[in-house]
């Protein structure tokens, strides 16, 4: 069953006009006020020269005015694109200018931290976008607002990076749109709806709820840009509005669940989404808000926000499914020939259905290589979508998320499942949450470095070398990760709430900078050998006893870091017995005093690791 956006907002500004509609930071307005609020920007779009199908970017910081912007540009009958500066806004500006029909750039001249000249002079640039300041004073112009565009016309585009980080633009029709409100069967009470969603409206799992909620008389509520960064705001937020439907990243709220407590009388769902739910997650939730239902929702941009849901139960899983098709939704899981797979088999997941977008704007080649016939669909011409994401079906039908297709990294020649690992170290009982990732040596060698929170973060962490041997007591060799960096939280990218893989990976970088173990006490040759073992493992993380191959060591570093000893100490010990004499004291032993150091060729010159 379809909602279009529009009809069912209006339909509640005739039924409960007095009701608060939407709620941004410290403003809100009632569904009259924001009735009247986007009927008058409609006009001044449509003044000001936009028609219907352009698109109008609403370039901002997250306030109550986007939102405004976002429901004026659909009352004008075009598409709305939501950018703020300062989260890869000026990157997906220029995209959307350069893809898109832009009639119009929206922004709010009392936010002194949106840089309006930059807007002005890209749309400059490509041709002459109104600027038009949404706090400007004005009469509303005396102009006739068009009628309802066909289902197929754009809603909104979104900027999506994917794994290229170039942004690309996805455009969402009205009737993709639709689909998601019409699929949205979330129990609630007539006035007593109050949805909450913690993410920034630049990506469309801020819709969630948001878009459902208001077509049903429910009073929508987000963060503004400050609260955004202020974890202790956003749940102060959620405890004044006693919010009853919640959405967030499961990152996020993990943060925010310990501050929800207070939620409890009138919490009655929580929906995450965005990333795979850990089954920890799902314990913590029960213990603070027991009664309230958890709902694991999964969905790409490119399908309409999500298109999968699971209410999670008590029973006890290792892998929380994300459960079946929303209404509209199908779901197939394919092997490379488009076959079905076997239940209990994994495969590629892909999409079909009424939220299937249009695809990516101005590429027509990707559109085409990732957009494909869906051949289990009844009506001609329908497409289906290539997620790129592993799956498969439990006993009961649900679907289980299983990591991307391109989650497989190998090292050292064998493939990996980082999920794996993630699993496996997850279950020491020191580690609270894990993420692995792939690495590039200088050399440009793939090793595996495990970023992990302790349980205990007032106990003394576990040296790497414990980590490891319980590891590779459950894992091959390979897939032991070579760092493993203890990190107090995982980070949160401001623009998406998800893990920010970029903060983890300059942490790697900054560990070797700074000495995390003791050296008092250790002999000059100790030391010197440890400065090498630092370079070639790329931490300073071990004391003289660990094994090399304990605390990130493997072929081809022993192989570097013979090469190394051999630089400063020519003929003191040969690659084969670094396996015996595998400790930083007993290499010390077996070496000379480096008061007489030996010529040795510039670390720059040797490299860190090559095949054997």
């Amino acid at each position: 069953m379809r909602q279009d956006l529009l009809t069912g907002l209006l339909r509640q500004v005739d039924r409960v006009p007095d009701r608060i509609a939407l709620v941004v930071g410290e403003r809100s307005v009632t569904y009259r006020e924001l009735d009247t609020a986007t009927s008058t920007l409609a006009c001044r779009l449509v003044a000001n020269g936009v028609r219907p199908g352009q698109t109008v970017i609403v370039y901002q910081q997250q306030n109550l005015d986007t939102v405004i912007g976002m429901i004026a540009a659909q009352r004008a009958a075009a598409a709305w694109c939501v950018i703020e500066p300062g989260h890869g806004g000026e990157a997906a500006l220029g995209a959307v200018l350069e893809a898109l029909d832009c009639a119009a750039v929206v922004i709010d001249g009392r936010d002194r931290l949106t840089p309006g000249g930059t807007a002005a002079a890209l749309a400059d640039a490509t041709g002459g976008p109104a600027l038009i300041d949404i706090a400007a004073q004005a009469d509303p112009p005396q102009v006739a607002l068009p009628g309802p565009p066909p289902p197929r016309a754009p809603a909104y585009a979104i900027t999506t990076s994917g794994s290229t980080g170039a942004p690309k633009v996805v455009v969402v029709s009205r009737a993709n749109l639709a689909t998601l409100i019409g699929s949205r069967n979330y129990s609630h009470t007539d006035g007593e709806l109050v949805a909450f969603s913690s993410m920034r409206l630049i990506w469309d799992g801020s819709l969630m709820a948001m878009v459902w909620a208001l077509t049903v008389g429910g009073t929508s509520v987000l963060p503004d840009a400050r609260m955004l960064r202020d974890v202790d705001a956003v749940a102060e937020l959620a405890r004044r509005y006693r919010v009853s439907h919640f959405v967030a990243t499961p990152s996020f709220y993990r943060l925010l669940l310990p501050r929800l407590a207070d939620l409890r009388p009138t919490l009655r769902m929580v929906t995450l989404a965005g990333e795979a739910l850990p089954a920890r997650l799902v314990d913590e939730h029960r213990e603070v808000l027991p009664a309230a239902a958890l709902q694991n929702e999964y969905g790409p941009t490119e399908a309409t926000v999500t298109c999968i849901v699971h209410g999670v139960s008590d029973l006890a899983r290792s892998v929380v499914p994300i459960g079946k098709p929303t209404a509209g939704s199908t779901a197939h899981l394919l092997d490379e020939r488009l076959r079905p797979v076997r239940r209990g088999d994994r495969g590629d997941l892909y999409l079909g259905g009424g939220q299937i977008t249009d695809g990516y704007a101005a590429r027509p080649g990707l559109t085409a290589a990732r957009f494909v016939a869906d051949p289990f669909a009844t009506e001609p011409g329908a497409r289906m979508y290539r997620t790129g994401d592993l799956a498969r079906a439990d006993a009961q039908g649900d679907i289980e998320f299983h990591g991307r297709a391109d989650s497989q990294v190998k090292v050292r020649g064998v493939r990996i499942e980082r999920d794996a690992v993630e699993a496996v170290l997850e279950a020491h009982p020191a580690v609270r949450e894990a993420v692995v990732l792939p690495v590039l040596d200088v050399d440009d060698t793939v090793y595996l470095a495990a970023f992990w929170v302790p349980v205990d973060d007032g106990a003394v962490p576990p040296p790497p070398s414990v980590l490891a041997e319980f590891c590779a007591g459950r894992v091959l060799p390979e897939a032991v990760p070579a760092r493993f960096v203890t990190i107090a939280a995982l980070p949160i990218a401001a623009g998406s709430s998800k893990l920010d893989e970029a903060v983890l990976r300059a942490l790697l970088t900054e560990s070797v900078d700074r000495q995390s173990v003791s050296r008092d006490g250790w002999t000059d040759t100790e030391r010197a050998i440890a400065e090498i073992w630092s370079e070639v493992l790329l931490h300073d993380e071990f004391v003289r006893e660990d094994r090399f191959l304990d605390v990130g060591g493997n072929s081809h570093r022993v192989v570097a870091l013979h090469m190394r000893l051999e630089a400063r100490w020519p003929g003191g010990i040969s690659v084969g017995l670094l396996f015996d004499l595998d400790t930083v004291a007993a290499q010390a032993a077996a070496l000379p005093d480096p008061a007489q150091p030996a010529e040795s060729a510039p670390a720059a010159d040797i490299p860190l690791a090559f095949e054997v």
